[in-house]
């Protein structure tokens, strides 16, 4: 079972699985660690995650997952609960007071869905619970939303040390060490969720003022670090936003022009038509017919 686990993720990803974390790149293959003894159900779980974009190593008992974990350290870990000498709980224990694997997001497998388990799971940092046998689709469903999260974490994480260093700290003041990063961190968030909330706005988007108090910070200080983080004006990117979106909407649906441009926030069809032919070189109809 080995041999064949080790041949089928070698061949459904350009990455071998083997990569650090620390050496895998933001567009690679995620890596997940699947920990469990019943053959049959691991197999059935490979089978529903090998057609995308991840790369699947496994154990069959609680040793060598931890082995594999930190040796690896993978993305995200689906660890079954009931196993033989180590369960999942003791690993799990272990997981979360080793550094070097204390991030990792551990969704536990359990034939036995009682509250009393799903507790203990939770108290000792278990991301999600999964009960067996598992569905593809919830199964699918949990791991990329882990995943996704996850990914996200990792470029806050890179992008505020690449501004840092370009720019030096976001807070200025005699903040004492210990809460200066937290402070920079939730200064960036706070630049993610205007941007998230401008995505989710895009035919009615607040007004910078609106959006520097919803978010709890100042217009100038709101438009500096939109600017120096994403590397666009605020209105830029509402800009930007609209016409990727009304080039999906041009590609995915049958919608009349008009209507993409209402969906997307332009007064008339006129504008977004002038806006696609600046960004994308083509009008509408011939971006649709293109593609």
């Amino acid at each position: 079972m080995d041999t064949e686990t080790s041949q089928d993720r070698r061949t459904t990803t350009s990455l071998d699985p083997l990569t650090p974390a620390t050496q895998r790149g933001i567009d690679d293959p995620a890596l997940v660690l699947i920990v469990d003894d019943d053959l049959i159900g691991l197999g059935l779980m490979i089978a529903y995650l090998r057609d995308y974009n991840i790369a699947i190593t496994t154990a069959t008992a609680g040793a060598e997952g931890l082995e594999l974990a930190r040796r690896d350290h993978p993305d995200l870990i689906l660890l079954d609960l009931r196993m033989p000498v180590l369960d999942g709980f003791a690993v799990l224990d272990r997981l979360q007071a080793a550094d070097s694997t204390r991030d990792i997001p551990v969704l536990l497998l359990t034939a036995h869905d009682d509250l009393d388990s799903r507790v203990r799971g939770f108290e000792l940092g278990a991301a999600d619970y999964l009960t067996k046998p598992v569905a593809e689709a919830e199964l699918h469903a949990r791991v990329t939303a882990h995943l996704h999260r996850r990914r996200l974490v990792a470029d806050l994480e890179q992008r505020l040390r690449a501004y840092e260093q370009r720019y030096g700290p976001l807070d200025t003041g005699e903040i004492p060490d210990t809460d200066r990063f937290a402070l920079r961190r939730q200064e960036v968030t706070r630049l993610y969720q205007a941007r998230q909330l401008l995505r989710e706005r895009l035919t009615d988007p607040p007004t910078l003022n609106d959006l520097a108090q919803l978010l709890g910070t100042n217009q100038p200080r709101l438009s500096r670090g939109f600017r120096d983080l994403f590397g666009t004006t605020v209105f830029g990117f509402i800009r930007e936003a609209r016409l990727v979106r009304a080039r999906q909407l041009l590609v995915e649906t049958c919608w009349p022009i008009k209507s993409i441009a209402l969906e997307v926030g332009y007064r008339n069809t006129g504008d977004l038509s002038r806006g696609i032919k600046e960004r994308f070189g083509m009008t509408p109809s011939e971006l649709r017919d293109r593609l």
